[in-house]
């Protein structure tokens, strides 16, 4: 049986997700004035000289504002905040372009939640997978899979990409999965051949959402 992910965890997520949440409402708000506020005087300036200054302080503060969201989202998709981890994954898979790869995603209905941190631990393992899959593996396609089996969720993630040697050195990131999967306590379990790599994840569930 897999067990509970520690209460330290949970602390974890719950400082990250107001972390994020800072970001996002407070300095996101200010970067936002800021930025119409510098657009406002670059349309009052007209040809003055000055208004080059004024549109370069929009082009950083659009940056900024950019990377603020970046960071917010990075620290706790916002999908996996308020609509759960299925949502989650249906984004990632939808991220790729079109057209690349064929990354589908498939779930059943009306799963339970897993722990907070079990699933944004998940979440990232997903999002080292598909970006090893795409990056090192040349896989050409790439499947998800989240689905109840027992006491926990079971999260796949297959490749049809050329695999890799698990008996040599793990790269940074199949060591940041692993690492990830053991802070949460989920079950890891990769397997890997020339015709792909695919890795399982055992989710504890959340009491509370039965």
């Amino acid at each position: 049986m897999t067990q509970r992910a520690p209460d330290w965890m949970d602390r974890i997520d719950a400082e990250r997700r107001a972390l994020a949440r800072d970001l996002h409402d407070d300095l996101g708000q200010i970067l936002s004035a800021l930025r119409m506020s510098a657009r406002t005087l670059s349309q009052a300036l007209g040809d003055d000289p000055r208004e080059t200054l004024a549109d370069d302080v929009v082009v950083l503060a659009e940056a900024a504002l950019a990377r603020v969201r970046a960071v917010s989202h990075g620290l706790h998709p916002p999908a996996l905040a308020s609509h759960g981890l299925p949502a989650a994954l249906q984004g990632l898979a939808d991220g790729v372009p079109r057209g690349e790869v064929d990354v589908r995603f498939d779930a059943d209905v009306a799963l339970p939640r897993a722990l907070p941190g079990a699933e944004i631990a998940a979440y990232r393992i997903a999002q080292e997978a598909l970006a090893n899959a795409l990056r090192h593996a040349g896989a050409r396609c790439v499947r998800l899979d989240l689905f109840r089996q027992d006491d926990v969720l079971v999260l796949s993630i297959a490749d049809d990409g050329r695999g890799h040697d698990l008996a040599a050195a793990p790269g940074f990131g199949r060591t940041a999965m692993r690492e990830r999967a053991a802070l949460a306590r989920l079950r890891f379990d990769e397997t890997s051949s020339p015709s792909g790599t695919r890795i399982v994840l055992q989710l504890p569930l959340d009491a509370a959402s039965g």
